[in-house]
């Protein structure tokens, strides 16, 4: 009787942890930020070490998929940056640096972006308040998502807050410049790996960032306001690394 109760015990155990497992199978909703950790032999859901191999009976994993950040802070910084309209006015930054955190599996949040050493048509620029040369954005949010599915790539959305009704930015150069942005710009962001520094590429042709949207979704882009005349697309080319306060992974096993 007493070696029943033992294996009894051990059934119920084994289909409690099938239901967890299962359960966090189920809630995994790629693409997502998260974390591939080790576990105890052949009780994870992946077999490899980036949680992109998805575990069977006959090759039990040993590698469990957590979703978010556990320390969620993260900056970034960089060096030359343009903002390019589609007319072909063009504003350049020395530098670039922001701060901000991973607030779910898919989003970020606290994102403000400073710029200095910005000018345009030979006129230093700068928001209101700031120092000559500086351009500081609003807070800014940010999504990820599906830039091309067949190819497994995967992007970051940042966009204005609500608060703030989609005005990314505003600023001066020289008298005669009032420039404002508002809309939003896409990033391909790596995937599939741990990293606690990564770079981010953002790339613009001629007005036209790359990529323009989500796979599936219409264009989401940066829309730019010169002097009060009409509303022009436009582009943000600049490399920056971010760096992260522990390794993370864009899981894109869609």
């Amino acid at each position: 009787m007493k070696g029943f109760t033992h294996r009894a015990v051990g059934s119920v155990l084994a289909i409690a942890m099938l239901t967890v497992m299962t359960a966090s199978a189920s809630a995994f909703s790629p693409p997502e930020v998260g974390r591939c950790v080790k576990v105890a032999a052949k009780t994870g859901h992946f077999t490899s070490s980036s949680c992109i191999k998805e575990s069977t009976v006959k090759a039990p994993g040993s590698y469990e998929w957590l979703p978010g950040a556990v320390k969620n802070k993260f900056k970034t910084t960089g060096g030359v940056g343009t903002l390019a309209t589609v007319g072909g006015t063009t504003v350049t930054c020395k530098t670039q640096e922001s701060g901000g955190e991973f607030n779910s599996p898919k989003t970020v949040t606290g994102v403000t972006v400073r710029f200095t050493s910005c000018e345009a048509t030979g006129f230093k620029c700068a928001t209101e308040g700031a120092k000559e040369g500086e351009i500081v954005t609003n807070p800014l949010e940010g999504r990820i998502g599906i830039e091309n599915k067949e190819k497994k790539k995967v992007a970051l959305d940042l966009f204005p807050t609500a608060e703030d009704g989609g005005l990314y930015v505003t600023f001066n150069c020289g008298a005669s410049l009032h420039i404002t942005v508002g809309g939003s710009v896409l990033v391909n962001v790596l995937s599939d790996k741990m990293v606690s520094t990564l770079t981010l590429k953002y790339t613009s042709s001629k007005g036209h960032q790359k990529p323009e949207h989500f796979e599936g979704e219409p264009n989401d882009v940066l829309i730019t306001e010169i002097n009060g005349k009409k509303p022009e697309q436009s582009g943000i080319t600049i490399t920056s690394t971010q760096t992260g306060e522990e390794p993370l992974e864009a899981n894109a096993v869609f």
